[in-house]
């Protein structure tokens, strides 16, 4: 079967309040007039574009204040989703953490602690995992649907030259596996479903603001980057289920 983005009735961004999330609804909320949308945010003070923007769509676009490391408040969200009868035909995962004030990238083992690989793995690996378990239920039984998740290169254990950001890469080394593993338990339930790690590409967020002043990659807007990310899970067939797949649709080593 083939992913398309036209039929979708209705699509869940997960951590929309700001960045490539953001990017990504605003951009689906002109590509696709008919669908309708859920989008979740963590942190109020980021969230004040996207609470402007929906208080002007309240009829295409419902918005959840809910901290997805709690997994209580997803199973809570799950419920009322089930309450009301929702179907969910894709659902777009940007929830991500790369550094606080407190926790920087490590450059190298002297940087690293339990702490930092605690946070990293709970937000960056582990939610995906808890979304999952909690909203499967909620993807339609027949006819294609898509479970998306923001990924990074740097994730990449056959590309990794360079070292260094443990936790980091770790993590997103984690959430590659996790993908996979969902991929093919949904293939055994006979679910339809596209279950894609992406890299988006280097972008211009506040996420990666202090990283990107000599990068030699490529800078992309977080609108190109929603743009990009749209490209490639729209018309794609869920044969590829499990591929882990860069920003312009190439495939990425494990």
């Amino acid at each position: 079967m083939v992913f398309k983005l036209s039929e979708c009735r209705n699509i869940f961004i997960w951590g929309g309040g700001h960045g490539i999330g953001l990017a990504l609804l605003k951009e689906l909320i002109l590509s696709s007039p008919s669908a309708n949308f859920f989008v979740s945010y963590r942190n109020l003070d980021k969230a004040s574009e996207l609470i402007e923007l929906c208080s002007n769509l309240k009829e295409r676009v419902e918005i959840f204040k809910i901290d997805p490391t709690n997994e209580s408040e997803v199973l809570h969200l799950s419920e009322t989703f089930r309450s009301r009868g929702i179907v969910v035909d894709a659902f777009i995962n940007c929830i991500g953490f790369l550094h606080s004030e407190e926790m920087q990238p490590e450059k190298s083992l002297r940087s690293v602690s339990v702490n930092q690989f605690i946070e990293s793995f709970k937000v960056n690996s582990v939610v995906t995992a808890i979304i999952a378990k909690h909203f499967e239920q909620f993807l339609p039984r027949s006819g294609p649907c898509a479970f998306v998740c923001l990924s990074a290169k740097v994730g990449s254990i056959g590309d990794n030259k360079m070292g260094g950001w443990y936790s980091y890469r770790a993590s997103k080394a984690a959430l590659n596996m996790i993908l996979q593993n969902i991929a093919i338990e949904f293939k055994r339930k006979r679910l339809s479903c596209l279950v894609l790690p992406i890299h988006p590409g280097t972008t211009k967020t506040e996420l990666s603001k202090p990283f990107i002043k000599n990068t030699k990659y490529t800078l992309h807007s977080a609108e190109d980057s929603a743009r990009n990310i749209l490209e490639v899970i729209d018309q794609r067939s869920t044969e590829e289920s499990g591929s882990f797949l860069s920003w312009d649709g190439e495939l990425i080593a494990w």
